[in-house]
């Protein structure tokens, strides 16, 4: 009978495509399933990237990211390819999303939880600013929005663009000035974590620079 195998998603810059492999085989050597990226868009796949706008670049790169968060829901666990210590900003998204969901994590180079759960921290606030400016944004333009500049998720009947309003507030004006009887203090315990979490890191890149 077939043994029920770990999944293990891995995480890093892609710049360190061999580490990537060594640890993928590493892994698979002691029985584990191994999910990866999908190219090394900074060591050898360059390609990718040739004669795209900015544009599209930018929603093909946001299309990754959401796809690796998607890999991150299928696993048991996470590895955090990290030589040196080194993880740029995608990997502290994965890093951040992973830890929220309560994957458990593992890393070729030692990472302190308690930093991770400082940048949780930081980065819940810059995406509480972000939705409540996307709230208020919404609930003052007289022409259509784009869909795809609309950070939101489902829930119920709802369409959730600020998880820290309850659900039957989200059309009401009060994003900058939150009444506790419509008040969220704790969205990831009030909708759904994996959402709520895919929420932060996805708004997070719509605050302005000077804040993240």
């Amino acid at each position: 009978m077939r043994a029920r195998y770990t999944v293990v998603t891995l995480c890093g810059s892609t710049r360190f495509k061999d580490e990537f492999m060594e640890v993928q085989k590493r892994l698979t050597l002691q029985g584990k399933i191994v999910i990866s990226v999908g190219l090394f868009g900074h060591s050898g796949d360059n390609e990718v990237w040739e004669n795209m706008d900015e544009d599209t670049l930018t929603d093909t790169k946001r299309l990754l990211d959401d796809m690796h968060k998607a890999k991150i829901d299928m696993a048991d666990e996470v590895y955090i390819v990290n030589p040196g210590g080194y993880m740029g900003d995608s990997t502290w998204s994965e890093l951040r999303y992973a830890r929220m969901i309560g994957k458990e994590i593992f890393s070729l180079e030692p990472i302190d939880m308690a930093d991770v759960d400082a940048s949780i921290q930081r980065t819940m606030e810059i995406a509480r600013k972000a939705a409540c400016r996307q709230q208020d944004w919404l609930l003052h333009v007289d022409g259509s929005v784009s869909p795809g500049r609309i950070i939101s998720f489902a829930y119920k009947k709802y369409d959730i663009i600020n998880p820290w309003v309850k659900e039957d507030y989200q059309e009401a004006p009060f994003a900058w000035d939150i009444q506790k009887e419509y008040e969220v203090e704790f969205p990831l315990d009030y909708y759904d974590r994996k959402k709520v979490s895919l929420f932060i890191e996805r708004i997070r890149l719509f605050a302005p620079q000077e804040e993240r």
